[in-house]
């Protein structure tokens, strides 16, 4: 990695400078009256140059950005490059920017250089390529931070990869511990400007960690990586860890769940389950700009047998529900828990794995039809969901009844006592009984 590069690229504010003259001291040349390069927003200069040509720029600079435009009277945007990360305080910690040929490929690259009001550094680096443009280079952008300040590395790292996470504590002391929490090494730590170093009690070792632009940690010795994370995670799937079997498939027809449906009268009147069959069928599958929707129809069909006879007006009722196959999670269906910009309907959940965080967006309606055919009842549940194109654990489950009418009224109040709750800790349900349907499959 570069440690950090020095700053010795020259920008030419000439043509800025030059136009300031104009605005504020009545140059005798004339400037047409809505010639955006008067309007204050052009923070620097240059020429890039790609296949021998090189053209004049002018550049504009917002949090997520830095823009090149034609030096001309009209706004005529020629290229940019997109920041890794939102620097708020852009416009004015901006220090320069330059488009020198830093590869020796005869093409101009990108470095932008902030400087912070509490004197932290950063540096971002694109180098072109033919197919790809400007790519981002986050092995040669550096992130210094001024005085070494311990604050900025307290709390918990998880090492990508390996069953290892690094605790820093705020009295410059350090653990790596696995994910049952053991200790495996501990010792004592300083911070510079380039990152954090472990010094490790008994052996006398030490570890260099250097402080990425997006404010990660790079193990240059053993080429490893380390993200900031809010808890300790198996690197083993939640399922997985907990024997919990994908035993259904989305459009294969339907499956047994035993006890899968329960009917009572008044208040739990005549209280009895009996079995039903669920299957699941996907309506569309498409992904665009990143996010992946899908639309499918969980389907429940209850037989005759399995509702007893009533004299009096009964409830038939069935439960399923989506988790994340990954961390456990129910990802709970209550207005209270979210509502999401799609509107009152929509929930929202955040599943956060090995270093990485996925919305989870969807809506479901639910549709109860009786004596359709040879089944007394059959409920459709039809689903829309939106995910990242690269997020692949929605699991919908079909869960077994309560033998008795409490517990199963205790469910209807589970999306309040315990939302988001992984599916082993969840009163009532018995993970072991159910059916579960990989939609991402």
């Amino acid at each position: 990695m570069m440690n950090q590069l020095k700053k010795g690229f020259t920008i030419l504010l000439t043509a800025v400078l030059c136009l300031s003259l104009t605005a504020c001291g009545g140059a005798k040349e004339d400037i047409v009256g809505d010639d955006w390069r008067v309007s204050g927003v052009v923070v620097d200069s240059g020429t890039i140059t790609h296949d021998g040509d090189s053209v004049d720029v002018l550049v504009t600079i917002s949090p997520e950005s830095a823009a090149f435009y034609r030096d001309s009277s009209e706004q005529v945007l020629f290229d940019s490059v997109s920041f890794p990360m939102t620097i708020s305080d852009a416009e004015d910690a901006f220090n320069s920017i330059s488009f020198n040929d830093m590869d020796g490929d005869g093409e101009s690259d990108v470095l932008v250089s902030f400087i912070h009001e509490n004197g932290d550094t950063t540096e971002l680096i694109w180098i072109w390529d033919p197919v790809e443009r400007y790519v981002f280079r986050e092995d040669l952008s550096t992130v210094t931070i001024s005085g070494g300040d311990l604050d900025e590395y307290v709390g918990l790292w998880e090492y990508q990869g390996e069953n290892l996470w690094l605790k820093i504590h705020d009295d410059a002391t350090w653990e790596f511990v696995n994910d049952q929490d053991d200790v495996i090494e501990y010792g004592t730590l300083w911070v510079d400007e380039n990152g954090v170093t472990l010094h490790f009690d008994g052996s006398g070792d030490v570890l260099q960690l250097d402080r990425t632009v997006s404010g990660d940690l790079i193990d240059t010795a053993n080429d490893g990586t380390l993200v900031p994370v809010e808890g300790i995670q198996s690197s083993e799937p939640y399922f997985s860890r907990n024997d919990l079997e994908i035993n259904a498939a989305v459009e294969k027809g339907t499956f047994l769940l035993k006890d899968g449906a329960c009917s009572y009268a008044a208040l739990g009147d005549g209280y009895s389950v009996g079995d039903c069959y669920w299957e699941v069928t996907k309506g569309y599958d498409y992904t665009h700009d990143g996010i992946r929707e899908l639309q499918f129809d969980a389907i429940c069909y209850i037989p005759d047998s399995s509702i007893p006879y009533f004299d009096q007006q009964y409830v038939t009722n069935t439960d399923s529900e989506l988790y994340d196959f990954y961390t456990g999670m129910w990802f709970t269906a209550a207005s209270s828990y979210g509502n999401s910009s799609r509107g009152e309907n929509y929930y929202l959940h955040t599943v956060r794995w090995r270093g990485n965080s996925y919305l989870i967006e969807f809506a479901y309606s639910t549709d109860w039809q009786y004596n359709v055919g040879d089944w007394a009842a059959v409920l459709t549940k039809s689903y829309v969901v939106y995910l990242p194109e690269d997020y692949d654990g929605l699991v919908f489950a079909a869960e077994t009844q309560p033998d008795n009418y409490k517990d199963s009224a205790k469910r209807m109040q589970l999306d309040s006592i315990s939302p988001e709750a992984g599916i082993m800790d969840i009163d009532t349900v018995d993970p072991y009984s159910s059916l579960y349907f990989s939609i991402c499959y």
